[in-house]
């Protein structure tokens, strides 16, 4: 027989809004960005960020909006308190960022929470001050024309919602993504965030998007933007599309706005999808920054708890102008005249040409090729006549550029003992190399092989990857990444230059790689830092140059699938005799599988 039922009660009201905190409050970033929407709403021309240890111990924002009265103090931090709705009917035609009046509450249930305001035509301000939700001062105060909500240890009273933090770098980088993308939603209102008390983004007032893209990315990423312009019933959407040469694997630079609202709408990366298709790889994915605008009737903001995601009344005509927008300019129909020309236009009207485009490769650097290891002159029997090399032939202008790029080789390593000699060797699928020697063939993955010995010739024992120095650039190499990844990584950059690497930070999305070892011109840089800045759990020197041994090795090795020439696929070979423990590869995997004449001959019945 089952037993009682539980008695229903009602929720007392601070863990309800802690409820509520955990659907709208998921980090600082969060907090951030349903503080400065509503100083959007509020019709600031001027949002100022600080934030401090990642916003655990402080998120404050402060505008010049037109404030609140002090009866509204109260109010505001009261649940499903408003002043963008008056009834139902108004959640169908909603035009505001916010408008729940959930966030405050939420907020000031998880945190210690201030608040200070002043209308404009007000002699001062009032100040609220709260602690997990409970009032503890309402008094006037001095204030500036405004709001200023600051925001102090976040989860304090719920530390498993704290654990789930991440460090506070990776942290302030999310910070970092949140205002950039409330500055390309309003590119006429002034931004600045300030972490630890350094300025990390200060946007005065743009007069068009253009010129907030400028801003934040740079001119090398603004000129080759080409406009979008397209209109369909009540709908518009305007921005601007990079060209299928600057598409990259992942989507870190797909800015999207609904009525200046970002989101990550799954009808809308579909369209994006679509309009780029037969100019890119589907592996590939182009920059945009749109604005999508129509009527808020047509559209129901209210189905995710952080309003990301959207439904709308006409989807196949909202996909088809977003998609057919995106192919006109990529075509160059109707395209009109905009400050951020690009190349085919000042090549004298040119389009982009209907084709499959890969990224970009580096430039061509006419050079010698690199050797894995120094080139050692073949035994010579005494009393036999020397022989001198041929001269080197001369590169035909249709021949294409070796795998490998030159570098100064390397000093000696400890070499193995004398091996086997090497007969030939045949590479197999451009991903294994058959090798004949005097006892019998080896079976090698090129991939595992290479990323060993590279590993090894950077092991401090062995070789030094910054030994022979480094090769300054001419022109730094931009490395685009995601603006959190480029704050945890900035701790780390003055340990890079150990290994030869001098970086910097070169925006608020962008590194710039000014150095490197010459060995490491091969290396992919954009997964390289990424990688650096998912593992956050290194803090020591030793820790990080074990960690960038591993992925310079990985990075900088042959792939699978990679064609080599008969010499370098002689040179990788020779490494198996040369060096010791290419047996397995850093990951423990074996690199290579033997076979003796003898075992040959048994399997064979022989």
């Amino acid at each position: 027989m089952p037993g009682e039922p539980p008695e229903i009660i009602q929720l007392p009201e601070a863990v309800a809004n802690q409820i509520a905190a955990g659907e709208v409050v998921e980090r600082p970033a969060a907090v951030v960005k349903e503080l400065a929407e509503n100083s959007l709403d509020a019709g600031a021309t001027r949002v100022t960020v600080r934030i401090a240890d990642g916003g655990r111990r402080l998120v404050e924002v402060e505008d010049d909006g037109h404030g609140m009265r002090p009866e509204d103090l109260r109010r505001a931090l009261g649940r499903h308190a408003t002043s963008k709705l008056r009834s139902a009917d108004d959640l169908f035609r909603i035009a505001t960022l916010g408008f729940r009046g959930e966030a405050l509450p939420s907020i000031a249930a998880v945190s210690e929470l201030e608040l200070v305001s002043r209308p404009h035509a007000a002699p001062g301000g009032w100040r609220l001050a709260l602690a997990g939700g409970q009032e503890t001062a309402f008094a006037p105060c001095a204030a500036a024309p405004g709001t200023r909500i600051a925001v102090r240890n976040l989860f304090w009273n719920v530390p498993a919602r704290l654990k789930f933090l991440k460090s506070e770098a990776s942290e302030a980088g999310h910070v970092t993504d949140q205002v950039l993308r409330l500055a390309l939603s309003h590119p006429q209102t002034a931004f600045r965030l300030e972490s630890q008390d350094e300025a990390v983004l200060d946007l005065p007032g743009a007069a068009d998007l253009a010129q907030r893209i400028r801003a934040l990315f740079g001119a090398g990423f603004a000129d080759g933007l080409l406009p979008v312009a397209s209109a369909g019933g009540a709908m518009e959407v305007t921005g601007f599309v990079a060209h299928p040469r600057e598409a990259k694997p992942t989507s870190k630079r797909q800015y999207l706005f609904l009525n200046g609202r970002f989101v990550r709408d799954k009808l809308l990366l579909a369209a994006v999808r679509e309009g780029f298709k037969g100019f890119l790889e589907p592996r590939l994915h182009g920059a945009v920054v749109l604005h999508l605008d129509l009527d808020p009737a047509q559209v129901d903001v209210n189905v995710h708890p952080t309003k990301a995601e959207v439904r709308f009344r006409s989807e196949g005509e909202v996909f088809a102008l977003v998609s057919r927008a995106i192919q006109d300019a990529l075509t160059g129909a109707e395209r009109a005249p905009t400050p951020l020309l690009d190349a085919a236009e000042r090549a004298g009207g040119a389009v982009v040409q209907r084709i499959v485009v890969k990224p970009a490769a580096p430039p061509p650097t006419v050079v010698v090729q690199e050797r894995f290891l120094p080139p050692e002159p073949p035994p010579v029997a005494p009393g036999a006549p020397q022989v001198l090399p041929p001269p080197p032939r001369p590169a035909r202008a249709q021949e294409p550029a070796p795998a490998y790029q030159a570098a100064p080789p390397p000093a000696p390593v400890p070499a193995a003992p004398p091996g086997p000699r090497i007969r030939q060797v045949v590479q197999l699928a451009d991903t294994f190399l058959l090798i004949e020697t005097e006892r019998g063939i080896r079976l090698v993955d090129q991939h595992a092989l290479h990323e060993k010995a590279l590993l090894a010739l950077l092991d401090p024992a062995v070789g030094d990857a910054a030994r022979d120095g480094r090769q300054e650039l001419l022109v730094p190499r931009l490395v685009d990444l995601a603006a959190h990844e480029v704050a945890a990584v900035k701790p780390h950059l003055a340990e890079l230059a150990a290994f030869g690497i001098e970086a910097e930070v070169f925006g608020p999305t962008q590194l710039a790689v000014r150095a490197h070892p010459p060995r490491l011109r091969r290396l992919d840089w954009v997964r390289f830092f990424a990688d650096l800045a998912a593992d956050g759990a290194a803090r020591t020197a030793e820790a990080l140059r074990e960690r960038f041994r591993h992925r310079a090795a990985c990075h900088a090795a042959v792939k699978a699938g990679q064609r080599l020439s008969p010499d370098e696929q002689r040179e990788l070979a020779e490494l198996l005799f040369r060096v010791d423990g290419l047996e397995h590869c850093p990951h423990g995997r074996p690199t290579t599988l033997d076979l003796t004449f003898a075992d040959l001959a048994k399997r064979f019945q022989r």
